[in-house]
């Protein structure tokens, strides 16, 4: 059974990752980004042992597992276990393990790029506080020069969004993505 969890775990990895550990390159990728996520990492040797890439040892510590759940928003195994390795039917609700982007990590005028289905795009400078513009806009209800705001963006989860300003209406709640969620959140190294 144990095995059993540890494969649900490393999918969960990957899925949170956005990409599955295929090549030494995914390894170091996941590397990084543990911790740039939670200021804790594994080395890529033992990344690459767990995921069966290099031969190594048939069991794995607990303390490894740990830090694998901390990357995907569980303080532990025991709960990771608990909680997500259940009959699926049981489940009424699941954490999110989902790339996310916080406004709070967003400098004043960063600007952020999120993509939808069907071939829908927003690119939106942060104005502080979670307060967004829209700078360009394709294929969107929303325009160029709309604001709303938002605390958070989820990969592959609708973006809800509070107090969105079109032209001259007054304020109102909007969904974006609602089939299939965001399948972009960027923010843009670029100077518009």
């Amino acid at each position: 059974m144990e095995l059993e969890h540890i494969q649900k775990l490393k999918a969960l990895v990957e899925e949170s990752a956005m990409h599955p550990l295929k090549s030494p390159r995914d390894f170091e990728s996941l590397h990084w980004q543990m911790q740039e996520r939670i200021r804790e990492t594994l080395s890529v040797s033992t990344l690459k042992r767990i995921w069966g890439y290099v031969d190594g040892y048939d069991t794995t510590r607990e303390d490894t597992l740990n830090l694998l759940c901390r990357f995907v928003g569980y303080p532990d195994w025991h709960t990771f276990v608990a909680d997500y390795c259940q009959v699926p039917s049981e489940q009424t609700s699941h954490r999110i393990v989902s790339a996310t982007l916080s406004a709070d990590e967003l400098s004043k005028s960063a600007f952020v790029s999120i993509e939808w289905n069907p071939n829908r795009r927003l690119l939106l400078r942060h104005r502080g506080s979670g307060n967004f513009e829209v700078v360009e806009a394709q294929n969107s209800k929303i325009g160029a020069g709309d604001t709303f705001h938002c605390n958070r963006f989820i990969m592959h989860q609708p973006l809800y969004i509070d107090n969105l300003v079109h032209g001259d209406n007054a304020p109102i709640l909007f969904v974006v993505g609602k089939k299939g969620g965001l399948t972009k959140v960027e923010v843009e190294k670029e100077t518009f």
